[in-house]
This record gives C-alpha cells, structure tokens and sequence, in this order.
C-alpha cells in the first residue's frame, strides 16, 4: 500500500515522539497538551508512557481525548512503553481499551 497521504496533500513521516512526564497530573498539562495537539494532525504518534509515576484523572481524560482525535484525523498512536501507573489508572477507569496500551511485561 505504500506511503500514506493524508487528505491535505502531505505524505506520512516518521512518528511524532512525546515522552510523558514522571509526574503526569494536572499541572504538567500545560506542557503537555500543546504536544498532543500538534501530534494529533493524522500523522504517526508513538507515546512513551515508561516513565510515569503519577497520573490523575484529568491526563487519561487528556490521552483519550489525544488518541480520538488523531485516530479521526486518519493518524495512528502507538506507545513505546507504559509504566505499571499507567496501566493501574487505564484498568481503574475502564480506558485499557480506549489507550490500547501495550502489555505489561513481566520482570
């Protein structure tokens, strides 16, 4: 099928990496936001969710608004990696799914 061009005319690059922060609440949205809003344009996104030791409420509501809307816009969300935090938060609020996360491994 070869490279995909999107309906604007512009063909597919490289993913877009965003690394979340070890603290992602409330207070790191602002800088994290402006991330996802570019990224969501329907290129590729590759989240990195390793690092992450806190998370609220407000930043999987964030992710999930992050993943609709690039995934609407004909893009695709992969993740390089979820912390056991991430996934805590994903399975407490029914957004396992939603986030498609990546399988915990095992240590």
């Amino acid at each position: 099928m070869g490279s995909k061009a999107s309906s604007k005319g512009k063909t597919a690059t490289a993913a877009t990496g965003i690394v979340l922060p070890a603290d992602c609440r409330l207070g790191a949205l602002d800088t994290l936001a402006p991330q996802l809003r570019e990224a969501a344009d329907g290129s590729a996104a590759t989240l990195d969710g390793a690092a992450v030791e806190k998370v609220d409420g407000a930043a999987m509501q964030l992710l999930v608004a992050f993943r609709r809307a690039a995934l609407a816009a004909g893009g695709s969300v992969a993740w390089a990696g979820a912390s056991d935090v991430l996934h805590e938060a994903a399975s407490l609020l029914g957004l396992g799914a939603e986030l498609d996360l990546p399988a915990v491994r095992s240590a």
